[in-house]
């Protein structure tokens, strides 16, 4: 079995002769423990004789791997996984695997000792009974682990299709609504990431993944604000959350409410069933009791489940390992706002549709079924829970009734993070029905941005596209922001359809300061950029003129960051930024010819901030 797993190793990754030997001879051994570089802090005990070897072959491979030949990290992290399978398909206890996967995380600088012994207790069970079941790719475990440069995920997966009717519908000019005709203010809620843990004046460097929780910092610019902290990686505090619920209750006086997800803090490492079901169940009432009379549609993010990213789909494993936790108790939560008969999709996969009005329908989306660092999708990726199916049988349903459709949810099915598959199949649904759907609405990436979709046809108009909405948390370096859409109304012959949308953001250092709370307009589409509404073609135009005109590139890229430290975009970024307004369908060449698809990787993923 080793050697046949050497081979296929060696066959699938040519990485020199020298690695090579020492692959098969962690074989022979049978590893429980693996390093490929010195730890940074005290080593754990009772390593195995693997290790031994490996810390006495440390120069030599030093030697091999200096320059830019390979990636040393990377290549560490492939090997090591190849060595786990091994010991998972030999029934190794899982105590042993723990500990070897906690050692590799300490050798290779993933997080430090802390962190990484949390972690991978987080993932335990999830990783050992999907490695158990299939051979894992290196490159992909790696990619999640380590980043973009250690492998990419996207053709790892067979493609799939779903079945799309035919007889698409003429597509028909759209007139703009006259002005006095009714209006509908919708609030698009994103990414809050409360920590409830948030401690005033806490350290804002901590070194961890998360800070601005223990401790007191020395100084007075290494403490956390009382309102929330920037140039840090920290979440808000409850009381911010609560001010911007107070500010939207107030000011802006929503119809609806969209909200796209993430309402958990970034404490990946550290965090419970228990702990995940409080915070979506205090974020709720809170916004129930701001918001009592304001329609709430809500949309699961990645950060809801426990371990992060981790959404089996239904009937994929055992019930102890299952998402009804969290899909049963979403259900229940989500019943303040859904009637009775949009639950029952909520408990069973985390999806839903609601009739909010008689022409006008909404769909929130489970969009952690395209997402890259779901493991349980590489058991079954295969249009999970059977969503994007029911999908076209909702759109098609609307289309024959004349009500059109708004979809929400959270991972934009553009980004480097939204499997091929599962975005291809989406991108021919809104192209078959992009006479039905009237606004996508997406959150994720904590950046104000918007990504086009457009047609399979001879022409490749533009379809659709997707807002994707600023974040409230500040994590990292951002202001915290609210996003305001006015959408044509409720009447007869209406066109749904978003007018425009403004963005606002609150003063962190004033609220600090001076203890002043100040939710201030950034900008609006119309002023900024002489948008009259907000259809397709409209914002293919300004995708156009961002194109050929970099100095009011300049100025949507500070709103695209809504960043306090004056970021500059050189010329790799206008390229990879322009690409991206365009990317309505992930790990596609064609979009962009101008940058490689593997720089528009690696560009994505090292600004991910989810």
């Amino acid at each position: 079995i080793n050697a046949e797993y050497g081979k296929q190793w060696y066959q699938r990754r040519v990485r020199g002769c020298a690695m090579f030997v020492i692959y098969l001879s962690l074989c022979l051994i049978g590893s429980s423990g693996f390093h490929i570089t010195p730890p940074r802090t005290e080593e754990p005990k009772n390593h195995s004789t693997a290790v031994d070897f490996l810390r006495t072959t440390n120069k030599t491979i030093d030697a091999l791997l200096k320059g830019e030949l390979l990636n040393t990290k990377c290549l560490g992290c492939e090997v090591f996984v190849e060595v786990l399978q091994v010991l998972v398909q030999q029934n190794v206890s899982k105590t042993e695997i723990v500990s070897l996967i906690r050692d590799a995380c300490i050798y290779l600088h993933i997080e430090d000792k802390r962190v990484c012994s949390f972690i991978v207790q987080q993932f335990r069970e999830e990783f050992i009974t999907v490695a158990a079941k299939l051979l894992l790719h290196p490159e992909w475990l790696c990619y999640a682990a380590i980043g973009p440069e250690c492998g990419e995920p996207a053709d790892l997966f067979p493609m799939w299709n779903i079945t799309i009717p035919g007889d698409k519908p003429p597509r028909q000019p759209l007139v703009r609504p006259k002005e006095g005709y009714p209006t509908l203010r919708v609030v698009q809620l994103s990414d809050v990431h409360v920590d409830l843990q948030y401690t005033y004046k806490g350290v804002k460097d901590c070194g961890e993944p998360l800070c601005c929780r223990e401790g007191r910092g020395q100084h007075e610019s290494d403490q956390a604000g009382y309102w929330g902290s920037l140039r840090a990686e920290c979440d808000i505090p409850l009381r911010t959350y609560q001010n911007a619920l107070k500010f939207i209750a107030e000011e802006i006086k929503p119809d609806l409410v969209i909200w796209t997800g993430d309402i958990p803090a970034h404490d990946v490492w550290n965090q419970s069933r228990s702990e995940q079901q409080h915070h979506i169940g205090l974020t709720a009432q809170l916004m129930r009791e701001y918001l009592p009379r304001t329609r709430i549609y809500p949309a699961l993010g990645n950060h809801e489940s426990s371990p992060v990213d981790s959404f089996p789909p239904p009937g994929l494993t055992s019930k102890a390992l299952s998402n009804d936790w969290l899909n049963l108790y979403v259900q229940k939560i989500w019943s303040l706002w859904l009637p009775p008969e949009a639950l029952p999709t909520v408990g069973y996969a985390g999806y839903y549709a609601v009739q909010h009005s008689e022409e006008l329908r909404i769909v929130s989306l489970n969009t952690m079924y395209c997402d890259a660092l779901n493991f349980w999708l590489y058991l079954d990726n295969t249009d999970p829970g059977g969503q994007l199916q029911w999908l076209v049988q909702e759109l098609t349903w609307a289309e024959k009734a004349g009500i059109k459709v708004i979809i929400l949810g959270h991972i934009p099915t553009g980004r480097i993070d939204c499997l091929k598959s599962f975005s291809w199949n989406f991108y021919r649904i809104v192209d078959r029905f992009e006479s039905t759907i009237v606004g996508q609405f997406m959150g994720h990436t904590h950046l104000d941005h918007f990504m086009m979709q457009y047609s399979e046809e001879a022409d490749h108009h533009p379809t659709s596209y997707q807002f994707v909405s600023p974040s409230l948390t500040t994590f990292a370096d951002l202001r915290p922001s609210i996003r305001v859409y006015t959408f044509d109304g409720l009447y007869s012959g209406s066109t749904y359809r978003p007018l425009k949308h403004e963005t606002y953001l609150f003063d962190m250092d004033r609220a600090n300061s001076k203890n002043e709370t100040v939710w201030e307009l950034e900008y609006d589409t119309e002023s900024a950029y002489n948008l009259t509404w907000l259809v397709p073609d409209e914002m293919e135009t300004l995708v156009t003129r961002l194109e050929g005109d970099r100095s009011f590139f300049n100025k949507t890229y500070y709103n695209y960051m809504y960043h306090t430290n004056g970021n500059t975009c050189d010329d790799d970024c206008y390229q990879y930024e322009l690409c991206q307004l365009r990317t309505g369908r992930s790990h596609d060449p064609t979009i962009c010819p101008a940058m490689s698809l593997e720089e528009r990787r690696k560009r994505e993923l090292k600004n991910k901030m989810c």
